[in-house]
Order: structure tokens, then sequence, then C-alpha cells
């Protein structure tokens, strides 16, 4: 099988991943809700991995990540706690729209017809109306790469939330907190660092005023009917997914053992080479090919003259894992003019991805070029 889907779900997972769930399904206990050695251990797990996040992002205080199921939990939280008008992009996924047209009271910052999303056009939108800038790091349609530190100092300057949607981009793209001044920070466990679904977390800085997004036990405050305001108790009601946990702090240990750098490295030459040979292609469109842009591992592209849906069942047949469609982004595809076509087919590639698979998958796509 080539898996080429990682935008979803990353595959496979590192052999630390495995061994990490499987010890802790032996190991684990409540964490915070008793003092035998199963929940000291949960407990101590779940420290670990707040630090190694912490690290990864350079987070100071790791006590200000909360775990979640995933970026679209942390990314609700995160809507809740705004407070004005909400500013968000086109480029944006539905677990970024949603909430924020549940919430009403929210604009959409245009991209043009390649994607692209211009940082000054995003400042110049922001009012004094305006309480939250909410947007990806990097698109799950193009894969672009957005430019967002002069977004962010532009909102701190003015005291506007600058609120970060990672799913994309974590594990792959490098991030430091301590330069880009970003208030919360929501992240997905399951792509790029290689945890199991249901896991996810969210950063919030020191200076953001939070209040509960769901109540509940906490361990702590038992007599207390209110529930705790303090990170991360505040959005840690219940007991939170201890397995998953440990398989994403093993996830986080690998891109820091591999390093950011070279898993950027390998996915960008991947990349490179996957659009270059694809512009040989006279049927094919590609989506996201400036070269003066950065980029995920995501190729998007369409077959002139078939529904994307056609291809992607052609190459599942031949055991070749894409996603076709809209991919949860409508505004994103109405941008790109490509909704009339029934959307993309998207390629995701990570780093264990290789140049002879890539092969494979060109020849499948010319064999399939045609037969139309």
């Amino acid at each position: 099988m080539i898996y080429m889907d990682n935008a979803a779900t990353s595959y496979p997972k590192p052999p630390e991943v495995l061994d990490a769930l499987g010890e802790s399904v032996s190991h684990c206990g409540n964490p915070g809700r008793g003092a035998h050695r199963l929940s000291v251990w949960a407990g101590e797990k779940i420290l670990e991995t707040r630090a190694m996040i912490g690290q990864l992002f350079h987070i100071e205080d790791s006590s200000r990540i909360a775990f979640t199921q995933n970026a679209t939990h942390a990314l609700n939280i995160a809507v809740s706690l705004c407070y004005g008008e909400i500013l968000t992009t086109a480029m944006d996924h539905n677990s970024v729209l949603r909430p924020c047209a549940k919430r009403g009271y929210f604009r959409v910052v245009s991209a043009d017809e390649t994607g692209h999303i211009c940082p000054e056009t995003v400042i110049q939108n922001i009012s004094d109306m305006t309480g939250a800038v909410v947007m990806t790091h990097a698109s799950n349609v193009t894969g672009e790469i957005y430019d967002i530190a002069p977004i962010a100092r532009a909102c701190r300057q003015r005291g506007v939330l600058f609120i970060l949607d990672c799913a994309q981009s974590a594990g792959s793209v490098n991030l430091d907190l301590e330069q880009v001044p970003v208030d919360i920070l929501c992240i997905t466990g399951h792509k790029g660092l290689f945890g199991l679904q249901g896991t996810g977390g969210i950063y919030i800085a020191p200076h953001v005023p939070t209040r509960p997004y769901m109540c509940g036990g906490t361990g702590t405050n038992t007599f207390d009917f209110v529930h705790p305001n303090q990170m991360p108790e505040c959005f840690e009601a219940g007991t939170v997914n201890t397995h998953g946990i440990a398989s994403l702090c093993a996830g986080v240990g690998y891109v820091l053992k591999q390093g950011i750098a070279h898993i950027r490295e390998k996915e960008c030459a991947l990349r490179a080479y996957f659009t270059q040979e694809l512009q040989q292609f006279s049927r094919v469109c590609l989506y996201g090919v400036a070269a003066e842009r950065q980029y995920t591992g995501v190729v998007s592209l369409h077959v002139l003259g078939t529904d994307p849906a056609n291809l992607a069942n052609f190459l599942s047949e031949k055991e070749i894992c894409v996603r076709s469609g809209f991919h949860c982004a409508p505004l994103a595809h109405q941008a790109l003019g490509t909704i009339q076509q029934g959307g993309t087919v998207r390629f995701s590639l990570n780093h264990f991805n290789t140049m002879t698979e890539i092969d494979t998958v060109l020849t499948c796509l010319e064999d399939f070029c045609k037969n139309l």
C-alpha cells in the first residue's frame, strides 16, 4: 500500500508510538485520582507530554497547555473565549468556520485564485471592532504555509487575540512562540505529531482570560461546585485520554529526535519532485505551485475531463490512498474555482513516503489519463 493521506491522519506511526500505547495499557491508571503507582504513572506521563509539547513550540510554562480531543475541540474552546468581531480567512477549515458561524459576528478575509492569503490584507481588515483573528497556519487544500508572524505581531500591538490552527503544520513546520506572539495555539495529535486519533491540545498565553468550556471532575477542588478556572484543569473536565496522550508523547518525542528541519527537508524534496513531474501531464491542473511560497507535503490536483472521485477510486484500486472532494474547506475551493468540478484530489505526503512511491503514483496517473 502507498499511503498519501497524511493531511487527514498520519500513517504509518513510528514504532515508538506503538510501543508507548502498549506500555500505557499495561501501566495506566486514572491520573490525579489516586496515590497508587498506576495513577501516579498516568499523571507523570501527562506532565511529560505537556513538557514535550512545550519544548516543540518553545512554550515556557507547559501548564498553559490543556489536552483536547483534537484541533476542532481546541478551536471551539478558543472561539468561546473571543470577544467582539472575529476575523478569519477563506482558506480555513470548517473546524474554524463552523464555530465562528455558530457564535456569529465574524468576517472572512478573501483568498486569491491560487489560495494565497496576504498578511497585509488580513492586517488591513482588523478594525476597532475586531476582538480576534483566527486562522490556519497551513492550508489543508493547497498546502501553502502562511506568513503568520506579521499578523500575530499586529494583533499583539492592537490588543487583538491571535488564534492559530496548527492542525496541518505541527510536527513539520517550525513555530517558535518566543518569536511569534500567538495567544492561543490549537493542535491535533493524529497528524504530523504521530499520535492516535482523539488527541490534541490547546495552549493559552498567560495574559488571555479563561473560563471553563465544560464542567466536571478534575481531581481537585472537590467541594467547590464551580469548575476550576486555572490552567490546565479549566479545560480538562473528566478523565483525559491518557492512552492517547502517551502515544502523543512518543510521537512528539519522535519529531524532536528527528528534528523538524530534517522532516521538512524530506517533505519539501518529495513535493518538489512530485509537482515537477506532474507539470508534464497536459491534463493535470495543479493547485499551490508558486515558486516564491512555502508548502507542506500537500499536493492538490484535478485531471481535466473527470470527476476527482473517479481518480481517487482508481488509485484506491491500486492500493494508493488519497482523498478527493472538498476537504471540509468550502471557501478554499470557492476561491480556487474548483466547486463545479467536484473539488480536487489531494495527495498529502510525509517524510515516510519515498521517491519510488511517487514514481509508482505517476505511472498510475499516466495510465488513468490515457484511458480518458
